[in-house]
Order: C-alpha cells, then sequence, then structure tokens
C-alpha cells in the first residue's frame, strides 16, 4: 500500500539555497517549525541547497541551521526529502526526515484523486547526465572532496561559481520534456517533479505532469487539496510576511 498524501501538504522544490543571494528557505522553514504556517506533510522536492552532499562535512555545516530546523519540523509532521542533483546521499545528514534517494524515484503516493508518482525530476536523462550523476555520487569522489575540503576551500568555490546561476528561465520545448517524462513513468494519474523550475501542467490521455516552480524564483510554495483541481496550488510565500 503506498503511503498517502494528506491536505494541507505542502510541496517545496529547487530552493537553492546559498547562504549569500539566496538565503530565504530557512526563513520559510523558521514559519513552518514555529506552526505560523501549518502542514500535516513536508515534500521537498530536491536542490533545496546548492550543495549539500552526505560523506562532505563542510557542506552540512554551511548549513546547519537548516539541517536543524528540518529535523525538529520532521518531529512533528512527516518531511519527505527527494534528493536531486544538487543535494544527496542524505541518510547520514538526516535521522528523523525520510529521505529519498534516486534510486527509491520515483516514489509513489496516493489520495482519493489517485496515484501521485513523485522524483526530483532528473530521471531518465541522456547517457551523459546520468553519467554525471553516478560520478558525483562515487564515494572515492566524495571522500576526495572532503579531504580537500579544509576550510572550504572546494566547496566555497562550488557555490560562489553557482550563485551566478540563473534558475528563473522559461524552456521553450518543455512540453517535448513533459510528453517524454510522462512516457516513462508506470500507473500514475499524476506526476510531480521539480528540477526544470517551470511552474506549468500538461494533461494527456495517461495522466497529468506537474513541473513545480521554484522556490529561488519568488518564493513560491504548493499547497495540496484534494477538493480542487488541480489538488496543488500555487502559493507565493513573502519575504517580508509570515503569511501567504
Amino acid at each position: 500500500m503506498s503511503p498517502e498524501i494528506k491536505d494541507g501538504a505542502l510541496f517545496v522544490a529547487d530552493a537553492h539555497e546559498n547562504g549569500t543571494n539566496r538565503a530565504f528557505f530557512s526563513k520559510l522553514l523558521h514559519v513552518i517549525k514555529s506552526g505560523e504556517i501549518p502542514t500535516p506533510q513536508l515534500f521537498l522536492m530536491g536542490d533545496m541547497f546548492d550543495l549539500l552532499v552526505g560523506g562532505a562535512k563542510r557542506t552540512h555545516a554551511l548549513f546547519k541551521d537548516e539541517i536543524d530546523a528540518l529535523e525538529e519540523i520532521a518531529q512533528k509532521v512527516d518531511v519527505f526529502y527527494f534528493e536531486g542533483n544538487h543535494d544527496f546521499n542524505l541518510d547520514g545528514i538526516f535521522s528523523k526526515v525520510k529521505t529519498v534517494s534516486l534510486k527509491k524515484q520515483p516514489l509513489i503516493f496516493e489520495n482519493e484523486c489517485g496515484l501521485f508518482g513523485l522524483a526530483h525530476g532528473d530521471l531518465g536523462e541522456k547517457f551523459t547526465y546520468r553519467f554525471y550523476t553516478a560520478l558525483i555520487r562515487n564515494p572515492f569522489l566524495i571522500a576526495l572532496l572532503n579531504l580537500f575540503d579544509r576550510g572550504g576551500l572546494v566547496s566555497n568555490s562550488v557555490l560562489k561559481r553557482l550563485e551566478k546561476k540563473e534558475l528563473c528561465v522559461k524552456m521553450e520545448d518543455f512540453e517535448n520534456i513533459a510528453a517524454r517524462k510522462i512516457l516513462s513513468y508506470q500507473k500514475c494519474d499524476f506526476i510531480v517533479e521539480g528540477h526544470y523550475h517551470q511552474n506549468q501542467m500538461f494533461v494527456s490521455k495517461k495522466c497529468t505532469y506537474i513541473n513545480l516552480g521554484a522556490f529561488a524564483c519568488g518564493g513560491r510554495v504548493y499547497r495540496f487539496d484534494s477538493k480542487t483541481k488541480p489538488y496543488l496550488k500555487s502559493l507565493i510565500f513573502s519575504e517580508r510576511e509570515s503569511e501567504f
């Protein structure tokens, strides 16, 4: 039996928190932790940080406050953290947060609305990308990163480079990508992914594909409501306000 998505669940994708020009995700966690924004479940759909790697201790220290906040939230509500291509090998970082490795994605959830396949979104990419994702998860490479990252020499350099990356870009051919993704899923009424930052939905005879917008692009968060289609309502979390 698949786990259930509950009404009021929050979905957040691609915050790309880096502690400098994108340091907004921590405030969202604070208001969830305080109960100002109540929710029975929190789904983190990957790339919540620009660089968070299990085994690379320096990256844990950079985001210790956010990690601690997530662990505290997970004592009260179910937190599902889908690893992405910027945050992975998360089991050793969290104890209470339910981490979902790439190998376990898509993870199927159910609701009276149907079956939902949830994933970060980088499944089924081309060989070069699959090779890259396997390489960055290699234990030997991570051990080298940990060894040479004294004082943040490597991690700070990577984060500095990623600061300049443009995250809020509309993909003109995204409908074709969505169609391909739909074909790759099995037995789902709905597919929910992040990764592409598009905030778009496509309906086919097979299922409905929902690509979440990035939290990094204006603070976009989604609340699940089984009574109102398309079930995931897009909301904006304001940096100055503690409510939607």
